[in-house]
């Protein structure tokens, strides 16, 4: 089956062009993933962004049920901005949690987790097309900025 969705496509590519997010999880106990930037991995057709994350302790492996994040994503030197979230999960394999194992750099499962996260709500702000106008065409768009504002930069999906 193959899934179209223009507003995924255009989140898909938003998300790669960017790549960088800050991560925020709400858990409802007292073993919580930290607020951290992550970098994203990959995200798949039907909307399921992968990224890893920091954990303080081997806690993260406790943590069984899903729970409910954010990212948001923000193009530094830009006014690009996505935020999205969503229902998140700590993917684990046989052997554990699913994340690198670099012994030189320190990296391992005690502190560092995949997180799979399938979009519910997404938030895009971008930067607004300049135009060639006239002087008048400036000087009534600006006349109509501040007598009809409108939301021409912000665009919600979900």
């Amino acid at each position: 089956m193959q899934f179209n969705d223009t507003h995924l496509t255009f989140l898909r590519e938003k998300i790669k062009d960017i790549r960088t997010a800050l991560f925020k999880a709400e858990i409802n106990c007292e073993l919580s993933l930290p607020n951290n930037v992550v970098e994203t991995i990959h995200t798949d057709e039907v909307g399921n962004i992968y990224f890893f994350t920091s954990c303080n302790n081997n806690y993260a492996a406790q943590i069984d049920i899903p729970f409910y994040a954010y990212l948001d994503y923000h193009k530094k030197g830009t006014d690009t901005r996505l935020c999205l979230s969503g229902k998140a999960v700590i993917v684990k394999d046989d052997t554990g949690c699913s994340a690198p194992k670099n012994q030189d750099s320190g990296i391992s499962a005690k502190t560092i987790v995949l997180v799979k996260m399938k979009i519910m709500q997404a938030e895009y702000y971008g930067e607004s097309i300049q135009q060639n106008n006239t002087w008048s065409q400036k000087l009534k768009s600006s006349f109509n900025h501040l007598f009809f504002p409108s939301s021409d930069q912000r665009y919600t999906f979900g």
